[in-house]
């Protein structure tokens, strides 16, 4: 091997070095921190629910004049108790409609239940959340040679910034 392609041979070795220093990206380490909470999904649904079937009891609870409607203040077990009361019906009171009256007290009761259990069952099921948070990298800039053709040799720049 000639002198020259030695030579050659070498600031190839070199240069192939040097690239493979400084074309190194610089890595963002990221911390993993896991947090705990009530499911999200399970609140959100358990509440909007509960908003959902108590508001319309809380409007027949503050209009009526039975006495057992008077329960529906009461969260869950109101709509229960109102229809423990419904077995007979006031003289003062019109009963046409006391079996639509208990099929709603009952459908009601199921989704005030249902969004009670749907609350518990977000702290009970809590969610995971993980949070991710890049390092800041700090700037750096390098110089190494380079090849940059077979006859001609160079100079490379390398930064973070």
């Amino acid at each position: 091997m000639s002198a020259s392609k030695k030579s050659l041979a070498a600031v190839l070795a070199v240069a192939t070095a040097s690239l493979a220093i400084v074309a190194t990206p610089a890595v963002a380490h990221a911390d993993h921190a896991e947090s705990y909470g009530p499911n999200r999904t399970y609140l959100y649904s358990g509440i909007s629910t509960m908003v959902l079937s108590y508001v319309p009891a809380l409007v027949v609870a503050t209009e009526s004049h039975r006495d057992g409607d008077k329960n529906l203040y009461i969260p869950v077990v109101g709509p229960w108790m109102d229809l423990a009361q419904r077995s007979d019906c006031p003289p003062d009171v019109s009963c046409s409609n006391e079996t639509v009256n208990k099929v709603l007290l009952v459908t009601d009761g199921i989704f005030q239940g249902l969004g009670a259990l749907d609350i518990v069952g977000a702290f009970l099921f809590p969610e995971s959340v993980e949070h991710r948070h890049e390092a800041n990298l700090k700037p750096s800039f390098r110089v190494a040679p380079s090849h940059v053709s077979p006859t001609g040799y160079g100079l490379m720049a390398m930064g973070t910034f």
